[in-house]
């Protein structure tokens, strides 16, 4: 299950939930009961070379 991270817009906590693709998102905060916002980070991916094209994963055939 993936893991999603929330912060409250009155208290300012934030706090991450396993919650399955089906689930509902998180609207209330548990504490004082404020707006909840779903917080999202960065993907860690990188491209790196010189440039992606279709003959980079094909390499021509030497005989």
């Amino acid at each position: 299950m993936p893991t999603y991270t929330y912060k409250c817009e009155s208290c300012g906590k934030a706090f991450d939930i396993q919650q399955s693709f089906k689930d509902e998102a998180l609207t209330v905060c548990p504490d004082c009961k404020g707006k909840l916002q779903k917080v999202f980070g960065k993907v860690g991916i990188t491209f790196k070379g010189s440039g992606f094209y279709r003959t980079d994963s094909n390499p021509p055939k030497t005989d």
